[in-house]
């Protein structure tokens, strides 16, 4: 492309045309977008105590005409256990956001307010009790939650307005249309003065194999045997937001920009 073998063509018209092609080849083009790195933020918690725990056991579906789900509760607290069938999403969003008053009032009053409502149990303090829930077998897809559970404690006259004291759990349990295993989809907090928090687990790997979710995080925030995805010798400190994995300790998190695990950005953390 530099030199031609016709006599006729000029030299100088190659090298002015080859040093055109360089610099439209090498030029940057102006722009206007600007990178800018924004540092993760931390946020800082406030500790609760949970009043109230439910795990899930054996789901029997050798019945003909119903099913049964063993649920396992445990309260700190004198406590009503109450658990509904069939609920309506948008019920249960009308129910966890009523003032704690009109709340109360729908379990203690006389009159059956929400369908499909059974009372099991006035309990006081107990640890892991079992209940055996029978299940109606669905013909249909379900377009309600198949159970919705509430843990209200009945001492709400000793507690202050900022203290937890209900807890309201949504469980999917397998049928014809989603066998997926029974499994809990969220857990409300709710606090008699009236506020209300969504209770989302954090993700982590576990050192030691175990098949139950809830007790391998228990174990991860009571001895922190966890260690870091990424050197792999230091414990896990860091909860990474929005995605809530518990990967990384403090030295390598400040190497990171997005989730080692989903790499998703990491726009917010806190420290375990």
């Amino acid at each position: 492309m530099l030199f031609s073998n016709d006599p006729s063509y000029p030299a100088v018209q190659c090298i002015h045309h080859c040093v055109i092609v360089r610099l439209h080849e090498f030029e940057l083009a102006a722009t206007s977008v600007v990178e800018v790195k924004q540092p993760a933020q931390e946020q800082f918690l406030a500790k609760v105590n949970l009043p109230f725990s439910l795990e899930i056991g054996k789901f029997d579906s050798s019945g003909l005409d119903s099913h049964h789900l063993t649920l396992y509760s445990t309260s700190y607290f004198p406590c009503l256990f109450v658990v509904c069938r069939q609920m309506s999403a948008d019920k249960v969003k009308v129910l966890v956001n009523e003032p704690w008053q009109k709340f109360i009032e729908i379990f203690t009053t006389e009159e059956k307010i929400l369908p499909n409502m059974q009372i099991y149990a006035k309990e006081d303090v107990h640890l892991s009790k079992p209940f055996l829930i029978q299940c109606p077998i669905s013909q249909l897809p379900r377009l309600t939650y198949a159970f919705v559970t509430f843990h209200i404690r009945t001492d709400v006259e000793c507690i202050r307005d900022e203290e937890p004291a209900a807890i309201i759990t949504i469980l999917h349990i397998p049928d014809r249309y989603c066998n997926a295993p029974a499994t809990t989809l969220c857990q409300y907090l709710k606090f008699k003065g009236g506020r209300v928090l969504n209770l989302k687990p954090l993700y982590s790997q576990e050192k030691n194999e175990s098949t139950d979710e809830d007790d391998s995080m228990r174990r991860f925030l009571k001895e922190g045997n966890v260690s870091c995805i990424i050197c792999w010798n230091l414990p896990t400190t860091h909860v990474l937001l929005p995605c809530r994995h518990a990967c990384l300790c403090a030295n390598c998190f400040k190497r990171v920009e997005n989730c080692p695990i989903c790499r998703s950005r990491v726009i917010s953390f806190f420290v375990i």
